[in-house]
Parts: C-alpha cells; structure tokens; sequence
C-alpha cells in the first residue's frame, strides 16, 4: 500500500473514529494544559503502523492572555495521551458556543511536538481578546493527531 493511500487510510479511520468518542478526560498538567477528551487508534499498512489520535479540550477552559499589536489568547494543548513517538502531523479548529467565526488563527497549530501543540487566537477586527470571551462562548479547540513514527 502507498504511503499516500496509508494516510488517506489513516486519516479517514480518525475522522470515523473522532465521531464515536468516549468520555476519557484526562488530568490538566503543570503547564496549565486543560483536561481534554482523546481516543487513539493504530492504522497498519504494510510494514509501518501509525497511530491517529483525536480529541477535545474542555469548553472555556487553558486559555491565556497574550499581547502582540493586540491582546488575544492561546492555548497549549496536551497530547501525551496519545503516546506519539514521532512528530504527528496535527489538524485542529476552534469550536464553541459562539462567535468563533469571528476569530482569526482557528486552524493554525504552533510549536507541534509528539506531547502537544499551542493555538493562538485573536479577534478578526484587532479589538482586545480576553479570557472572559473564552469562557462566556465556551470556546475549546478539536484537535486530530497523525503520528510519523
């Protein structure tokens, strides 16, 4: 099996399996990560096996101020959970209860390592972002990792 039919593979079965996730919060860690939902799965293809990996992290909850021109907000997310042993080529977006089409860097992964990644955001317009915002729209980050081991 190619490599590219191997990723189509794989990321097809994390997007199928991301649907069917259970509960399993895991605990938030000394750098202030939020708990978050994850499942993991492993997709063989010939020799390789990679593991795919989803997950959530809890609404309103992680984020910190940051200034630049403006103040926004990032996030640290924690994918310990997964075990990944190479560098995961992650997908995230920004969900919520309201409002977040309004933000910019939604789909944007920073400083993506096999234990986590970072999301910034900010307003569209360049107005302040602040914690209250995230926690008033309940704003979370949806997050799938595919490991390159």
């Amino acid at each position: 099996m190619s490599i590219v039919r191997s990723t189509t593979v794989a990321l097809s079965a994390a997007l199928a399996f991301a649907g069917t996730l259970v509960t399993g919060a895991s605990t938030a860690n000394a750098e202030h990560r939020p708990a978050a939902m994850s499942a993991v799965t492993m997709a063989a293809s010939g020799k390789t096996t990679q593991r795919i990996a989803s997950g959530r992290t809890a609404p309103g909850e992680g984020w910190q101020l940051y200034v630049n021109n403006s103040p926004g907000l990032y996030i640290d997310i924690d994918t310990s959970a997964a075990h990944f042993t190479g560098d995961p080529i992650y997908t995230a977006s920004v969900a919520g209860a309201a409002h977040q089409f309004e933000l910019t860097g939604t789909n944007t992964v920073y400083q993506p390592t096999a234990t986590g990644f970072r999301v910034y955001i900010r307003w569209s317009n360049g107005e302040p972002l602040t914690v209250e915002d995230a926690v008033t729209y309940g704003w979370y980050v949806n997050w799938i990792g595919v490991d390159q081991p």
